[in-house]
């Protein structure tokens, strides 16, 4: 009985709050912590921190929500060997769950990820990145919510003076942010 009792009170997160569906729209302010950059196995990079920024666009019905994902970062790597910030831009497809206790889950998977820096002294892209994310989301006021983000992900190559590298550049990060979903038509 009192596994019945258990499962239908978890089975009661499942349930949509609402039956509407409508575009999600939501922009996304952050700051990313934990950035690490590791490239190839020869040398890792990590304590990276700035500010992100970008936003949702999907299609939401009930709890369920999916679309598009972008996020542009600026990280000081915290390194004498990076001149300049890493400046990172992710596109990510996304799926998503609203819980009607004020929770929300996420996972993304990123297609395409670019980056530039200045290392060594060394003009430096990142590319053909992709990996993957998750986040959890609270919603302590109506059209705000806090999110926890973890991303993960690799660069195929990266580009210094115009010669292109066939290296791997993994790299992952941790981002708190705040974001206003908001649910239209």
């Amino acid at each position: 009985m009192k596994k019945l009792i258990f499962s239908m009170i978890l089975g009661l997160g499942f349930l949509p709050l609402s039956s509407q569906a409508g575009l999600l729209v939501e922009p996304v302010l952050g700051y990313t912590v934990g950035q690490k950059l590791d490239i190839d196995g020869l040398k890792e990079y990590d304590g990276g921190r700035g500010m992100s920024y970008g936003g949702r666009l999907g299609y939401q019905t009930g709890p369920w929500q999916i679309g598009a994902d972008y996020l542009k970062s600026s990280i000081d790597m915290n390194s004498s060997d990076f001149d300049e910030n890493a400046d990172i831009t992710e596109w990510a497809a996304f799926v998503g769950m609203e819980f009607p206790f004020l929770l929300r889950g996420y996972a993304g998977y990123i297609f395409s990820a670019e980056g530039e820096t200045e290392l060594n002294n060394v003009s430096t892209d990142l590319k053909d990145g992709n990996g993957f994310k998750l986040g959890v989301g609270l919603t302590p006021l109506p059209f705000l919510d806090i999110n926890l983000e973890y991303r993960n992900g690799t660069f195929d190559k990266y580009r210094q003076n115009g010669v292109n590298i066939s290296q791997d550049v993994d790299y992952e990060a941790y981002m708190l942010s705040i974001s206003l979903p908001l649910d239209l038509f």
